[in-house]
């Protein structure tokens, strides 16, 4: 047990204030900061190295992939045997070109007819107000008759036009 300062010699009053002073000194002395005594660590060192380990490799998944997406696509899309080895058949919507599709000429060349076709159409008279009247109403008929037909005008096709829809 420490003894109070009444019950110690002069010698050991001495060294406890020594010993006291040495420790107050402590905290009164200018330290260099913490930075300066402790190395600095690395990013992946420490205890959450792992983790950005794990954080940087998503990270650099997701770049790769995002990056290489375009040129990835460019490649199944034209690259016939490519798709068929590496996109398996249930996945593959590509369409098969038709034998014989026409050319941007021959398109041009149809629409070319066309329009001479109806000038010519127009020159004769055709396109009069009352032929196009005509040409609408039959339209129509034509239009009434398909829908009649098949039922495709009426709000449910097992109910006549008769029926109420209201419950009574």
């Amino acid at each position: 047990m420490a003894k109070s300062s009444k019950e110690m010699t002069t010698a050991e009053r001495e060294t406890a204030l020594r010993v006291a002073n040495e420790k107050m000194r402590q905290y009164v002395v200018n330290r260099p900061s913490l930075d300066k005594v402790k190395p600095k660590r690395g990013i992946f060192e420490g205890p959450q190295g792992n983790q950005h380990y794990l954080q940087f490799a998503a990270l650099s998944t997701f770049l790769c992939a995002f990056l290489i997406t375009p040129f990835l696509g460019r490649k199944i899309a034209l690259d016939h045997e490519f798709r068929k080895k590496y996109i398996p058949s249930w996945y593959d919507y590509s369409l098969e070109k038709p034998d014989y599709a026409w050319t941007r000429q021959e398109l041009h060349e149809q629409m070319v007819e066309l329009q001479n076709e109806l000038a010519e159409r127009a020159i004769r008279g055709e396109f009069t107000p009352e032929k196009i009247e005509e040409m609408r109403s039959q339209r129509r008929q034509f239009q009434g008759k398909e829908t009649n037909e098949h039922g495709w005008d009426q709000l449910h096709p097992g109910l006549d036009e008769d029926d109420d829809l209201e419950d009574d």
